[in-house]
């Protein structure tokens, strides 16, 4: 596999999948993980670890097939290739559906029930996942979603027939062939969509189906008999069932896949080992190539809600004091974290180091200061209220007033996403949607904010930031890199919307009988779509 590219080459997104050296069919795959997934929903699907396991449950229009080495295509999924550009400039995009494709009942999938997956990613009760694709179809016109307009009708979205969907847009998107492999485009029959309620029993479209799910306690997969992998170049279906056992803390999930006993042998830990596990982890030469220790795409900021603290100068005197190192040690320790000054990651396209712009440490609030106490918001669980009182303890020796507030996990997201919130601070992880910057940047982009769902958490809304996002965004990805780097480089010294304070490395161990489970180099945490077990009388197997 070439180290990225995207493949026009229709044949390149035929299924089967490539084969997985030593991979074996059969078992089960479990899976370790600290809590429930936010949604099930497809559209509603924002966090890595609920996208991963979205890749076994639904296909979307094109998908990215990952090596486990850092190396990718672009390929068709749902469609037989990454969209053909009609014209050459951007603007109209056509996608034709494979033949064969079905839903775990046996309904075949049709371009009207991707068109009203998109439709129902509109509706504000319904946020919460990407709004990338969104965000460009609103340019054709208004338009709210199905419930609340009655159609799926969406402006700048044709269904031309069963298998054929056709893209306009106003300005060109180059990007769309990336757009399209988000859950945005996953499938949805109208007929079988209940709403709020969809992600209680969403239909899959991939090699697995819900089989049981007891929230907060475990989540079981089962094959879907109606996935063909004749279709899907990425997919495999190698375990039997995919069992998850949720409310397994960090440290104790690794520590059982490091131990390898009884049904821990097949087990996999989803989430990073604590730092005194890690150093357990990383003492043990006899793991080999059952300890994962991945750089990531997935940097941690400290966000500023601009609505609320609407001055820039204090937003800088934040940044100023805040101790990134402090932070750093409390949420990942030096094994699972590097400090980091730009947006971007070094995994995007695009990113260009650059010292840290408010070196030097605090220099005294501004006069400007209201004097008011700074509301910050944390998730609840050890790891991010640690991650949290280090920085209310580095804004308390700079001298401002703190109140740390804690909500829990699953409500997180949807708080700080909602305009109007009563939060100053809140400390986030993300990553691009895919490997080009402006899944990042266009975050910042005033003209995208609405009542819910907002992609721009920060709530900037600049007019020279939204002119130069709206310029980049309408260059070729080559031309744009160096444009989107330069902005990154703006946003943190001029406007100061958060503060980077460090990348995340993955390192975690997984059982002695797992194999094919790798780090996915977009999404900053394990992927399943290769993973085998093997029969216990083998031992462990690569991957």
């Amino acid at each position: 596999m070439s180290k990225a590219s995207i493949a026009w080459d229709p044949r390149d997104s035929r299924g089967p999948a490539r084969p997985v050296p030593g991979a074996v069919r059969g078992g089960t795959l479990r899976i370790l993980r600290d809590a429930d997934h936010d949604h099930l929903d497809p559209q509603r699907i924002q966090t890595i670890q609920a996208t991963a396991l979205g890749h076994l449950l639904f296909r979307t229009l094109t998908m990215f097939a990952e090596d486990g080495e850092g190396g990718w295509r672009l390929v068709g999924d749902l469609a037989e290739h990454p969209g053909r550009d009609v014209d050459g400039d951007g603007r109209t995009w056509e996608f034709t559906l494979k033949p064969g494709l079905r839903y775990e009942d046996g309904r075949p999938i049709a371009a009207a029930d991707v068109a009203h997956g998109i439709a129902r990613s509109f509706e504000e009760s319904l946020a919460g996942g990407p709004q990338h694709l969104q965000d460009w179809l609103r340019a054709a016109g208004p338009y709210a979603g199905p419930f609340t307009d009655g159609t799926d009708e969406v402006p700048g979205l044709e269904v031309r027939d069963a298998r054929t969907l056709v893209f306009r847009f106003p300005q060109p998107r180059p990007d769309l062939p990336f757009a399209a492999a988000l859950v945005t485009t996953v499938p949805v029959p109208r007929d079988a969509d209940t709403g709020e309620s969809y992600g209680k029993a969403p239909l899959a479209s991939g090699p697995y189906r819900i089989a049981e799910h007891v929230p907060g306690e475990r989540l079981v997969l089962e094959r879907n008999p109606h996935w063909d992998p004749a279709t899907d170049a990425v997919r495999h279906d190698h375990p039997d069932r995919v069992e998850l056992e949720l409310g397994v803390d960090a440290a104790t999930q690794n520590r059982r896949a490091h131990a390898g006993e009884g049904p821990d042998a097949v087990a996999v830990a989803e989430n990073n080992a604590p730092e005194e596990v890690a150093a357990q982890l990383l003492a043990d030469p006899a793991l080999g190539p059952r300890l994962r220790r991945d750089r990531t795409p997935l940097v941690w900021y400290l966000a500023i809600n601009t609505a609320r603290v609407t001055d820039v100068a204090v937003r800088r005197e934040i940044a100023r004091a805040l101790d990134k190192e402090a932070v750093l040690g409390a949420m990942a320790g030096a094994t699972q974290g590097e400090i980091t000054h730009s947006i971007l990651s070094p995994a995007t396209i695009g990113h260009r180091p650059y010292p840290d712009p408010h070196a030097g440490g605090p220099r005294g609030l501004p006069d400007s200061w209201d004097g008011r106490t700074l509301r910050l918001l944390s998730r609840d669980g050890a790891y991010f209220t640690a991650g949290a009182a280090e920085v209310r303890r580095s804004l308390e020796a700079a001298g401002f007033a703190v109140e740390l507030v804690e909500i829990e996990r699953p409500r997180h997201n949807a708080a700080v996403l909602t305009r109007g919130h009563a939060y100053d601070l809140y400390l986030m992880c993300q990553a691009a949607d895919w490997p080009g910057a402006s899944t990042l940047l266009t975050g910042f982009d005033g003209r995208t904010l609405r009542a819910t769902g907002n992609a721009n958490y920060t709530y900037l809304d600049d007019p020279g930031v939204n002119a130069e996002i709206a310029r980049v965004s309408a260059l070729p990805a080559d031309l744009a890199a160096p444009e989107w780097a330069a902005l990154d480089e703006t946003l943190t010294t001029c406007h100061i919307p958060l503060v980077p304070v460090f990348s995340y490395v993955y390192l975690a161990v997984r059982g002695p009988r797992v194999g094919g489970v790798f780090t996915s180099s977009f999404l900053g945490t394990p992927v399943y779509y290769d993973a085998y077990v093997t029969p216990a009388a083998q031992g462990g197997g690569r991957g």
